[in-house]
């Protein structure tokens, strides 16, 4: 199969590129920076991966990439989604910016290349598209209100998407990953510029700052990329897969417990 996968610099992204590429797939590995592409040719190497400068966010990079994958091999398979900002900030310390920008790039840039992807799905009756979302899609946490918001705009998104292409055999599915061990905590850690200074939640943030300092289970990302790499290929997937050490419990608590009890745990656990 032939797949595109945005978001390959490391993390999730690199590893399901590699996966799917030792598994015999060909893959378009997305990068908003093509320097970077080092370590995803030393980790892909003999493999038919292939670094492609793209940045969901810039029109000439979405078109130009898709446009290769045509002209080289007549359709796009599979579509994996899966490049993706976090931001951490209160709601009401948050700048519109600071809001388009996590929205431009979680949820813009994955619905353009969609657009560019579905004509030719649909037209050959196959295909698959997986957005890469988020537990924080299902379940929002204090201090992730415009992550929170662009996973819930995605899961929405696909939700109808998978209905409407169901007819035209293109298969739509959502990977939600809890927390796993990536960049998102270190070099890819974004937050939003007023959490520097003063302000009205900063012993909530203090709070917030010791569990992801102290945050002991973490997932194996290889775990997601192997999971992509089974649902490249299943007839019939399920629209949703959460995935995550914690991932059961999350779900649970928001089955079966009323919200005022929800409410309740995160005051104890999160001091809010």
């Amino acid at each position: 199969m032939v797949a595109l996968v945005t978001g390959c610099r490391s993390g999730f992204g690199l590893l399901i590129a590699q996966t799917l590429g030792r598994a015999g797939h060909t893959v378009y590995a997305g990068l908003r920076d093509p320097s970077t592409a080092d370590g995803l040719r030393e980790a892909c190497a003999g493999l038919d991966v292939f670094p492609v400068a793209l940045d969901v966010t810039s029109e000439e990079d979405r078109l130009a990439v898709v446009e290769r994958i045509l002209a080289e091999h007549g359709r796009i398979d599979a579509l994996i989604n899966n490049a993706g900002i976090g931001l951490g900030g209160f709601v009401e310390l948050l700048e519109r910016d600071e809001l388009q920008r996590v929205m431009e790039v979680n949820f813009f840039g994955l619905w353009e290349l969609m657009r560019l992807v579905i004509p030719g799905m649909r037209e050959r009756g196959d295909g698959l598209i997986m957005n890469v979302t988020s537990m924080a899609g299902r379940m929002a946490n204090p201090g992730l209100g415009a992550y929170s918001a662009s996973k819930f705009a995605v899961e929405g998104m696909t939700e109808s998407l998978r209905h409407e292409l169901r007819p035209f055999g293109v298969r739509v599915v959502l990977v939600e990953p809890g927390p796993f061990k990536t960049d998102i905590f270190t070099r890819n850690r974004n937050e939003a510029r007023h959490l520097a200074g003063d302000h009205p939640y900063s012993s909530q943030q203090a709070s917030l700052q010791d569990i992801v300092d102290n945050k002991a289970r973490l997932g194996d990302p290889q775990d997601i990329a192997e999971l992509v790499l089974t649902l490249m290929t299943k007839k019939n997937p399920r629209l949703r897969y959460a995935l995550g050490p914690t991932t059961g419990l999350r779900l649970g608590l928001q089955k079966w417990l009323p919200w005022a009890v929800q409410e309740a745990v995160y005051k104890k656990v999160l001091g809010f």
